[in-house]
């Protein structure tokens, strides 16, 4: 059976798709960069925190300053995502979407093995309904974002060169009229007052 991607115009229904993205990336840059103090405080008053990324609870064992690490290079690919949506180069775009792709397959595989493991003990499947909600949520919008990069992709790699987008006239008629030059949308349509 096959299966696509949906691909979206817009951002949360109301923002312009690249808009969306630049939010979505610096949200996501000072969300890295609080990370990044909480674990370097924790290392500095030598107190022990649960290692998160993404919301997944990547296990007691990994040492903070893995975290520290693990946040330090989060920080650096969206800052390549962000220079790459404001200067719209592509190649930029898809190194953080393979980068957080590769993330977040490999988290939830961690968090998977983790649930599997503590399954076996009482005290860790009630831990598995704390963690839960968190995982869930934060997968949620990781996986949003993601299809957000990807749409954004496709949008770039379609688009004519000197082509313009008419915001008001995508709401009206869904799409371009094919063979029309520069990107034009049809003047035949016209919007129907209600």
């Amino acid at each position: 059976m096959y299966c696509d991607w949906p691909t979206l115009g817009r951002c949360c229904f109301c923002m312009p798709l690249r808009r969306g993205v630049l939010t979505f990336g610096y949200i996501n840059l000072i969300f890295s960069a609080f990370m990044v103090g909480v674990y370097s405080y924790s290392i500095h008053a030598d107190f022990d925190l649960f290692s998160i990324y993404h919301g997944i609870n990547v296990g007691v064992s990994i040492p903070q300053g893995v975290c520290v690490a693990i946040y330090c290079l989060e920080i650096v690919f969206t800052a390549v995502l962000l220079y790459g949506t404001h200067k719209k180069l592509i190649n930029y775009i898809k190194t953080y979407y393979y980068f957080a792709v590769t993330t977040t397959v490999a988290s939830v595989l961690v968090q998977i093995i983790d649930f599997a493991a503590s399954v076996s003990s009482r005290m860790g499947f009630y831990m598995v309904f704390e963690v839960l909600p968190l995982m869930f949520a934060a997968l949620t919008i990781q996986v949003y974002l993601i299809i957000l990069i990807r749409s954004l992709l496709k949008k770039m790699e379609e688009d004519i060169p000197h082509g313009y987008e008419n915001q008001l006239q995508q709401i009206v008629y869904e799409g371009k009229v094919d063979g029309v030059a520069n990107g034009v949308y049809d003047p035949t349509v016209v919007p129907v007052d209600l």
